[in-house]
């Protein structure tokens, strides 16, 4: 740690209180040395987690190209093949698994907002080591001003900051608004949460000829991000790619 005082210990400071002084800051050290979000315990090491969780995090080694889902063979998936997606390209460098599960639910459930700057160090690494496309913007999921007030924060807007933050990417959280409440997601079939969410939202301004990022804690069916990405697109971006921290198997 760079003490900023230290220049004012004069030359002339004897040996004695010098080690004092230098012990001093190697105790301060130790005691507010960042720990690991999730065991508490060990120093941190990347991605605000030590060694061993960090360790422990299921990695999408196999993603589809456009989707991110996890394939066992090829390179893109059965449902890209068969049905084109609004957005162009899904990275989503870790599995839905625990501990990663258990992370992005405190986040988003149990006020575990550290977690977020998590997620923006997975995903912001991500998208440097593979050479992602550098957009010209990035955006997050919106949320209901009624829904925005029971959870209390937007989980996918503070990942994005933190993300555009880290990789230099300008960030605008209200270029997509959510024009009509919905019914969860995770309440329903894939094909219900299809037509749920058509036209539920609604881009603000023009993006013309832009490449938009929509960033995310989670992909799971990509119905909500499919149809950000057509909307995008209908206010002229003429590329939409997702950024999440993990997609579901």
């Amino acid at each position: 740690m760079a003490f900023p005082f230290d220049s004012a210990l004069d030359q002339s400071t004897s040996s004695i209180t010098r080690t004092l002084f230098n012990r001093a800051l190697w105790l301060f050290d130790k005691l507010f040395e960042p720990i690991c979000l999730l065991c508490r315990q060990a120093p941190e090491h990347q991605h605000s987690l030590c060694a061993g969780c960090e360790r422990s995090l299921a990695l999408n080694k196999s993603p589809c190209q456009i989707c991110a889902r996890p394939l066992e063979t090829g390179t893109i998936c059965g449902k890209c093949i068969s049905n084109a997606n609004h957005f162009d390209h899904a990275i989503a460098p870790l599995l839905y698994r625990e501990p990663v599960s258990h992370m992005l639910r405190a986040l988003k459930y149990h006020n575990g907002i550290a977690f977020a700057r998590s997620a923006a160090s997975v995903i912001s690494e991500a998208a440097l080591n593979r050479g992602a496309k550098k957009p010209d913007l990035i955006c997050s999921v919106p949320m209901t001003t009624r829904a925005l007030r029971k959870r209390g924060f937007n989980q996918s807007a503070l990942i994005a900051l933190l993300t555009g933050y880290r990789v230099g990417i300008p960030v605008s959280n209200h270029l997509l608004r959510k024009v009509r409440q919905t019914p969860h997601q995770s309440d329903l079939s894939a094909r219900e949460r299809k037509s749920n969410l058509k036209n539920a939202f609604r881009c603000q301004r023009r993006v013309e000829r832009r490449h938009v990022v929509i960033v995310d804690d989670v992909l799971t069916t990509g119905a909500t991000v499919n149809e950000l990405a057509r909307t995008l697109k209908k206010a002229g971006a003429t590329r939409v790619d997702v950024w999440v921290c993990a997609r579901t198997e």
